[in-house]
């Protein structure tokens, strides 16, 4: 599920926590204050269709954990059936341990672009279209990963790789686009084409910092 703020700020992937007709609860890696009002869109996997709702950010919780308490507003007959399907395929919504915290930098057309692909790998995304965004997120939030959505060539890879290497090394540091590069600033580049199962690969592999 993706969470945007209404009045501008990061389209962040947070993970489900919680779900009922009336409200949401939220793993997330974005800090949001009550008050917050967000827009949330969810898939419904049955239609294959994306369902969008308004609400108000009404609980905070900080921590090991973070997540925050979302209440709906007037939220479409969609919704309703999408959590009926969520209660009847688990009995319960997934309660998870670790979850990967992970940064994806790029342009706003790429990152758009890879949206399902993000939203499908279970981890908790935060996206950053410039570098001020970047560095707020290094020096606030503890990373498994960042990946740039950009091409090896791109000018922007190094720099941001760096302070990446510096701020928090033992993040892992991917660039997913075309061609390849040199030395050991990425840890590893992978096709645009290549899909989910090669980005988790490049995520997860064990690498020295």
């Amino acid at each position: 599920m993706t969470v945007s703020p209404l009045l501008g700020g990061q389209t962040v992937v947070c993970s489900t926590r919680d779900v009922s007709e009336i409200g949401v609860c939220l793993d997330t890696a974005e800090w949001l204050p009550v008050g917050t009002r967000v827009s949330l869109t969810a898939m419904d996997p049955g239609g294959g269709t994306a369902i969008e709702v308004i609400g108000d950010v009404v609980r905070e919780a900080n921590g090991v954990n973070p997540a925050i308490g979302v209440l709906l507003i007037e939220p479409p007959a969609e919704w309703s059936v999408l959590v009926a399907q969520a209660a009847r395929q688990s009995g319960t919504i997934d309660k998870p341990g670790k979850r990967m915290r992970v940064l994806v930098f790029g342009d706003e057309h790429r990152q758009r672009g890879a949206m399902a692909l993000y939203v499908s790998s279970g981890w908790d995304i935060l996206f950053a279209s410039d570098e001020f965004a970047v560095h707020e997120a290094l020096d606030n939030i503890t990373l498994d990963a960042v990946i740039a959505e950009l091409d090896a060539g791109d000018a922007r890879v190094a720099p941001i790789m760096d302070d990446v290497r510096k701020v928090q090394p033992s993040a892992r540091r991917i660039v997913r686009g075309a061609g390849r590069g040199d030395g050991d600033l990425v840890h590893r580049y992978v096709d645009r084409d290549a899909g989910l199962d090669a980005l988790l690969d490049a995520v997860t592999a064990q690498f020295t910092a």
